[in-house]
């Protein structure tokens, strides 16, 4: 872990997800980074901009169909690329 914060989970009172991250030495910057880098790694950003306006469960199907075949492609460009480098 960084010198600069620690990131301390708390004791679950409401949800399972509660985090903490410490700032050290008066470093609020990079302790604010390092908590918006958690959350965009939870996700938590991109929930807020799917719930930002209603979709109708067609336009949330076909995005999910569309993501899937993203997730599928770059798991293919990823195989490819392996496979390159063993060889």
């Amino acid at each position: 872990m960084k010198a600069h914060s620690q990131l301390i989970p708390t004791k679950p009172v409401q949800r399972e997800n509660d985090m903490e991250v410490k700032v050290v030495n008066n470093q609020v910057e990079k302790s604010m980074r390092e908590l918006k880098r958690l959350l965009i790694r939870e996700g938590l950003f991109k929930e807020l901009k799917k719930r930002r306006y209603y979709a109708k469960p067609c336009v949330k199907a076909k995005l999910k169909r569309e993501d899937a075949e993203k997730t599928r492609h770059k798991d293919r460009k990823r195989a490819a690329a392996r496979a390159r480098v063993i060889i």
